[in-house]
């Protein structure tokens, strides 16, 4: 790995830290979707799965020399997310806890969002900011929608 010495080249990085991230939700989340018992749950987190696709696509669009190694983060939360499917009762349970580990990849990717965002903003570099501050809009619409069906399976409106 090479020092990022530069705004840009530090970009580069999180932007490549960015779609490895998901990268991996695309491929590891369909399986943890597969265990959920609660069917809008399974049906949530797949739809995560396929929009976590896309949004590597729009990032690789802007940014095409990505070479993505693993996200360290995400590997680690979808690790936590998967050794749940083993270690939980299955049904209400896991599901809140999947429910709590997808939302945690939300928070760490909106939180990585914004620091690309900000420097692709002193960069002056549009086409990237508007990329990531879509997929990063829809990681906070995502997180909202997960939060409420939490509540719907735990009665804490």
């Amino acid at each position: 790995m090479t020092t990022a010495r530069s705004a840009a080249e530090l970009l580069h990085v999180a932007l490549e830290d960015l779609h490895a991230g998901k990268q991996a939700q695309a491929e590891r989340l369909p399986a943890i979707a597969e265990r959920c018992g609660d069917a809008d749950l399974a049906r949530m987190i797949r739809h995560e799965a396929a929009r976590a696709g896309v949004q590597a696509e729009r990032t690789n669009a802007v940014a095409p020399a990505l070479s993505s190694p693993e996200n360290l983060w995400m590997s680690g939360i979808l690790d936590d997310a998967e050794r749940d499917t083993r270690q939980t009762e299955p049904v209400r349970l896991l599901d809140v806890a999947l429910i709590g580990a997808v939302r945690k990849s939300k928070a760490a990717e909106i939180v990585s969002a914004e620091t690309a965002l900000a420097l692709a903003s002193e960069l002056a570099i549009s086409d990237i900011h508007a990329a990531v501050a879509a997929n990063r809009a829809e990681e906070i619409a995502s997180d909202r929608a997960l939060r409420e069906r939490l509540a719907a399976l735990t009665g804490s409106r």
